[in-house]
């Protein structure tokens, strides 16, 4: 028999190299994209490295930067990028659950919002105008503001003859182009029956341009068409000569951009109506047949309640007069924590319980809202139908729900 002693060091020996060829887990990478935009969604997705088995979990953080993590799961997490107006790095980082030394650091950049949102405002400065039919006055002092329609368009105000306003194309190399466009008809007098006012002079498909800038600098030029269709006093007869009066007048504007009024806090400016869209997609699972999918789109209003500091709850969505909380970020951003319904008896026997966000989804829902009223809301939900009389009846309904819209302007 050998020794203690030898005994003693076969045995570190065999230990050692089970050690060697046992389980090793070696580090965290994350992947995504190296740029996203202002108010997207970006998946982000972590890998566990070694060899063995292990957990492939990781824990995520944000450790600088702007935005939130929602819908996060072991392996990937979803970022949702709020409103900036200069490019920001944002870095995130993956903590290996199975071994806390082992870290994953991804940096990415969110790029500027749009320019059509960069430049939305009340800008100031002296306007000229040119006439067919008068002479030129001297520039006169002008407001106008710009409201964002859409992230390549906003609306131009005042303009005379177009009450909504008119449509300027935004580029993100600082030009700006207006499209034609022509005012209702509307009854000038008794003898002009209709008089219309149009963008251009009919023969140019671009008939304003414009510059701006990062500094709030604007500059605009368009054309603006007005048109009275008349006839002779004391002919007002059917088929009666009718003449038309044109008159073309050029617009030029230089200003620039005024400092923003102070918003409300975003407890004050959402609590409100917000009309949109609400859209989702869900897969219903039964427990003794083949599941099923089904989506659907439909209009809806929303309406935020405040019931805490930084906390409100919508309504609508669903039949449940608690409705769903949101918290409320001043960073243009929100999240829908997890939150569970209390059991409603559907029918004699039969239990529905419904749920937002899943177990395993630290923040089952993300969006994000701007100083125009914009809101987007994602988020994901789960219903639990059970009877107890027939096995048969139980299923589950996971359901990805989103919403868009603009807040209501009374």
């Amino acid at each position: 028999m050998p020794p203690p002693r030898l005994l003693t060091l076969l045995a570190l020996a065999l230990l050692s190299g089970c050690g060697g060829g046992g389980d090793a887990l070696t580090g965290v990478s994350v992947t995504g994209p190296d740029r996203t935009a202002s108010k997207v969604w970006t998946v982000l997705t972590a890998v566990v490295e070694g060899t063995g088995t292990f957990s492939p979990d990781v824990t995520w953080s944000i450790t600088s930067g702007v935005g939130r993590l929602s819908t996060v799961t072991g392996t990937s997490a979803t970022y949702v990028a709020p409103f900036v107006r200069e490019d920001a790095a944002v870095t995130l980082q993956a903590v290996s659950q199975a071994d806390p030394s082992k870290v994953g650091v991804f940096t990415f950049t969110v790029s500027r919002a749009p320019a059509a949102r960069l430049m939305a405002g009340t800008h100031e400065g002296l306007l000229s105008v040119t006439s067919s039919s008068q002479p030129a006055p001297s520039p006169q002092a002008q407001k106008y503001t710009l409201a964002v329609v859409s992230d390549t368009q906003v609306v131009l105000t005042p303009v005379p003859g177009f009450p909504k306003g008119v449509l300027v194309d935004v580029k993100e190399d600082g030009t700006l182009a207006f499209p034609p466009q022509e005012s209702a008809i509307t009854l000038y007098d008794k003898y002009c029956q209709q008089q219309q006012y149009f963008i251009g002079d009919g023969s140019s498909s671009a008939p304003g341009t414009g510059t701006w800038d990062d500094q709030g600098n604007l500059s605009l030029t368009w054309i603006l068409r007005y048109e009275r269709v008349c006839t002779i006093p004391g002919t007002q007869v059917p088929g009666a000569p009718r003449y038309t009066y044109t008159a073309l007048s050029t617009h030029v504007f230089t200003g620039v951009r005024q400092p923003a009024e102070p918003r409300a806090p975003a407890m004050v400016f959402l609590a409100d109506r917000f009309t949109g869209t609400y859209s989702s997609s869900e897969e219903t699972t039964p427990a003794h047949h083949p599941p099923s999918t089904g989506s659907q789109t439909q209009p809806l209003t929303l309406h935020f309640q405040q019931v805490g500091a930084t906390r409100f709850l919508f309504r609508q969505v669903y039949p449940y007069a608690e409705g769903i909380p949101v918290d409320v970020f001043e960073d243009g951003t929100f999240e829908l924590p997890p939150f569970t319904y209390p059991r409603v008896v559907e029918a004699p026997g039969c239990q529905r319980q419904f749920h937002v966000g899943e177990v395993s989804s630290l923040v089952p829902g993300t969006g994000t809202w701007d100083d125009w009223g914009n809101v987007t809301l994602e988020w994901v939900s789960r219903s639990d139908n059970a009877c107890a009389s027939n096995d048969g009846d139980d299923y589950v309904t996971r359901t990805t729900n989103t919403f868009e819209g603009k807040r209501q302007v009374w």
